[in-house]
């Protein structure tokens, strides 16, 4: 059971953009139902909650359920707008503000003026540490950039992070893009994760002469190193089948195409089940150059499959168990010479699988979001009451 530190009395938790029940807004709904569920008291407010409400979690958002099936880009200035007023009026004296991305520097500020801490969540490294490298990727494919930081947004961002009292970073990656900022000593070391089943579906029986698949999960676009995955694909391994689950950048569909259009590559786009894709899928693949604590690495594990990425993609799981086969996306030849490894035994495949199974066991969300809290507490000197944590909203 987690106890509230005796002066603190809610972690109020704001979400700006839609909490969808995927992609970040299920990171941030995971971590707030397992940490609830172990007696934190907190909440969530949004501008539109989707998808099942989680057991016991409360949740605040602005749009009614006729407007929320709207486009968000419609009704986004007016929501917003009053999510942040309704947000800011709940606050009371003892509470913490919990702030996800999309969060405006307005509200930190007003935050920070009525003396209320302010706990950031740095859902990916800092964009003033990731642009350089994804600007070098695309001057090396010899095209513009395609990501969408710029100076104005890094300084945005600078000026966020320097109001927090504190900010969770996931991964050893996100923690390293703050050595040397002002803000360095705020750093609270944090995971991912997934709800880890506690027994698999059997998989599909497979033909004894049935490709190995090897799965791709999330967008396939530069900054998740797809372009050095394709580049290695020219020559694939033998008896093996690339599947990409994600929609695919332009760029890349463009300078990609006869790869992604040969017999050993499909693609399905964007995909809500990607259980099925593991199940169906011997070997998990992420070779990204920047990345926060990637959940397609916890999912891919927590089913059994090996994985092979970089060290971004690896994530906090990769940094901290070995169980996740860690390669340089760069060295094309290396990342063939591992792909074809893999390809060519069910023995490494089988052995890897369950190491990584085994670690993923030590991600479930109902352990590391309520530890994240733990160690929040810990880091800011914050006693915990004895007892019954504090009563929730």
């Amino acid at each position: 059971m987690i106890e509230l530190p005796i002066h603190v009395r809610t972690i109020r938790t704001l979400m700006t953009m839609p909490c969808e029940d995927v992609g970040v807004g299920r990171t941030c709904r995971s971590i707030l139902a397992a940490s609830r569920a172990t007696g934190l008291a907190c909440d969530l407010s949004t501008s539109t909650f989707r998808g099942d409400r989680p057991s016991g979690l409360p949740v605040h958002s602005v749009m009614p359920p006729a407007l929320s099936r709207l486009p968000f880009g419609l009704v986004r200035r007016l929501a917003e707008r009053a999510l942040h007023r309704r947000f800011l009026a709940a606050l009371g004296d003892g509470d913490v503000a919990y702030l996800w991305p999309s969060v405006p520097v307005a509200v930190y500020e007003s935050l920070a003026r009525r003396g209320v801490p302010i706990i950031a969540e740095s859902v990916n490294t800092r964009m003033e540490a990731a642009k350089p490298v994804l600007d070098a990727a695309y001057a090396a494919l010899g095209l513009p950039p395609a990501h969408d930081i710029t100076e104005a947004r890094i300084a945005d961002q600078n000026r966020r992070q320097a109001l927090c009292t504190a900010i969770f970073a996931p991964s050893a990656a996100t923690e390293r893009a703050f050595a040397g900022t002002p803000v360095a000593e705020r750093i609270i070391p944090a995971s991912y994760g997934t709800w880890v089943p506690k027994t698999l579906p059997p998989r599909p029986p497979k033909a004894p002469d049935a490709p190995v698949v090897f799965v791709f999960v999330g967008a396939v676009c530069v900054r998740k190193g797809a372009h050095r995955l394709l580049e290695a694909w020219r020559q694939p391994p033998c008896g093996a089948v690339l599947r990409l689950v994600g929609d695919i950048e332009p760029a890349i569909r463009a300078r990609f195409a006869d790869v992604l259009a040969s017999e050993s590559v499909s693609s399905i786009g964007f995909s809500r089940d990607v259980a099925t894709e593991l199940l169906r899928a011997d070997v998990a693949l992420l070779p990204s150059l920047e990345e926060g604590d990637p959940i397609a690495t916890y999912e891919a594990a927590a089913h059994g499959l090996p994985v092979i990425a970089s060290e971004a993609g690896a994530g906090r799981i990769g940094a901290e168990t070995g169980a996740i086969t860690v390669v340089d996306p760069d060295d094309i030849e290396a990342l063939r010479g591992v792909l074809a490894s893999f390809a060519g035994s069910e023995e490494l495949r089988r052995d890897r699988g369950a190491a990584a199974r085994q670690a993923a066991l030590g991600y479930d969300w109902s352990r590391v979001g309520p530890l994240r809290f733990a160690r929040l507490f810990e880091k800011l000197g914050w006693s915990q009451g004895a007892g019954a944590p504090a009563p929730g909203p």
